[in-house]
């Protein structure tokens, strides 16, 4: 999966949480760091993070590289639980619906040029 679909996926799902009511409220979107925190209706809070390695890639070809993509969800120990599992689940159908591969997931994207500096 290229990096801007799963990027596009991931926005989307954002999407499909408010319309289940949940609050959405996007913390880091950063080249590669996104961190959004998700609280349900009944105020219970997680955090939705994604991490894509830049530093350790695979060149694929002159103009792609390959890399690997870490997802998941933090919350308080004990609480959030339920909901924590609930909103890896829902993201792992959204992933599922609209993605033909659900294994660990490789990024491929294409490489900022460098300018000198």
């Amino acid at each position: 999966m290229n990096l801007n679909t799963f990027i596009r996926l991931y926005k989307e799902f954002l999407k499909e949480c408010k319309q289940k009511g949940w609050s959405v409220e996007i913390l880091i979107e950063d080249s590669g760091d996104y961190l959004t925190l998700l609280k349900n209706t009944e105020g219970i809070e997680v955090e939705f993070y994604i991490e894509i390695d830049f530093e350790n890639y695979v060149q694929v070809n002159d103009k792609t590289n390959q890399t690997r993509l870490q997802y998941g969800v933090i919350r308080k120990e004990g609480e959030g639980n339920l909901f924590a599992k609930q909103v890896l689940d829902l993201f792992h159908k959204y992933l599922a619906k609209r993605s033909p591969k659900r294994r660990s997931y490789l990024i491929r994207y294409l490489p900022k040029k460098s300018d000198g500096n």
